[in-house]
C-alpha cells in the first residue's frame, strides 16, 4: 500500500519528460492531486488508517501529523464556509467566496506538504551542500540572470540562518557572473536545496536590448552534497611499509637515502 501511494506521490512531483532535478509545482486544480486526495482515494485511505496509531506517528513524523490534522480542519472550514452561499445576505456571500477562495489554496498547499512528507528521505539530507552556478546560453543578459540567482540563494541561505562562504566568484564586465560556487550549512540544507540542481531559464526584456526585444537565457545550478566526517582507524599491525634506496655510483648520500617509499594495507591490497 505505501510503496503504491510514493509511486502515485513521486508521479506528482517528477512529472513524465521532465528535464533535471527540478521540482515542479502543481496547479490549484491538478486533478490527480484531487483523485490522489478524494474521500475513498488510496491516500485518503492511507492517512485514515495512521489516524488509529497516531502515537506512533507523533514520534517517528510529527510534521506528518501536524499537517494532516491542519488540513482536516481547514476542509472542516471550508464545509462550513460553502453554507453561507446560500445565505440571504449579499454581502454575507461574497465574503464567504473569498474566504472560500484563501481556504481552497491553503488546502492544495497543505496536501502538497503532505506528499512531500511521505517521500522518503535520503542518507544526505541532513548534510551540508556545495553550490555551483554558472551561465548559460546568452551572452551577458545570463551572466546577469546568473548574479541574480547566486544573491537570491545567498539571501534565502541568510532566511534559513545557515552559513554561506563564497568559494569562486568569477564576475563579468557588466556586473554580471560567469561562474560562482558557495559552501551552504545548516540544518537540513541539503533537504531543502537538492530540487534546484539543473537549467533554469529566463525570458525578458535584458538590460542590454534597445529594442525591446524579448530575450531567453538560460543558467545551470548544481547541488553537491558534503560527505560527512568520519573516523578513520587504521592498525599500524596491518600495513607493510617497504622502502627503496638508489644502488650503483653518485656518492655515499645515494645509497643511504630512501628514496622511494611504498605502503601497502594488508587487508585490502591497497597501496
Amino acid at each position: 500500500m505505501r510503496s503504491s501511494l510514493l509511486w502515485c506521490a513521486s508521479r506528482l512531483l517528477w512529472p513524465r519528460g521532465a528535464v533535471g532535478a527540478a521540482r515542479r509545482p502543481l496547479s490549484g486544480g491538478s486533478r490527480p492531486l484531487e483523485e490522489l486526495f478524494a474521500q475513498g482515494g488510496p491516500l485518503r485511505t492511507f492517512l485514515e488508517r495512521q489516524a488509529g496509531s497516531e502515537a506512533y506517528l507523533k514520534v517517528r513524523r510529527p510534521e506528518l501529523v501536524a499537517v494532516v490534522k491542519l488540513l482536516n480542519e481547514k476542509e472542516q472550514e471550508l464545509r462550513e464556509t460553502e453554507h453561507l452561499l446560500h445565505d440571504e445576505n449579499e454581502d454575507l456571500r461574497k465574503l464567504a467566496e473569498n474566504e472560500i477562495t484563501l481556504c481552497q489554496k491553503e488546502i492544495t498547499q497543505l496536501k502538497h506538504q503532505i506528499i512531500l512528507l511521505l517521500v522518503p528521505s535520503e542518507e544526505t539530507d541532513e548534510n551540508d551542500l556545495i553550490l555551483e552556478v554558472t551561465a548559460g546560453v546568452g551572452g551577458q543578459e545570463a551572466m546577469l540572470f546568473t548574479s541574480e540567482m547566486f544573491d537570491m540563494y545567498q539571501r534565502y541561505a541568510a532566511f534559513k540562518r545557515w552559513h554561506f562562504e563564497t568559494l569562486e566568484y568569477f564576475p563579468s564586465e557588466i556586473g554580471g557572473l560567469r561562474h560562482a560556487s558557495a559552501s551552504i550549512g545548516g540544518s537540513e540544507a541539503y533537504r531543502h536545496m537538492k530540487f534546484e540542481g539543473g537549467v533554469h531559464r529566463v525570458q525578458r526584456v535584458p538590460k542590454t536590448e534597445k529594442q525591446g526585444r524579448i530575450h531567453t537565457s538560460t543558467m545551470t545550478v548544481a547541488i553537491l552534497p558534503q560527505p560527512t566526517e568520519i573516523n578513520l582507524v587504521i592498525n599500524p599491525k596491518d600495513l607493510r611499509i617497504d622502502t627503496k634506496r638508489a644502488s650503483g655510483a653518485g656518492g655515499q648520500h645515494v645509497n643511504t637515502t630512501d628514496s622511494a617509499v611504498r605502503i601497502v594495507h594488508l587487508p585490502t591490497d591497497w597501496k
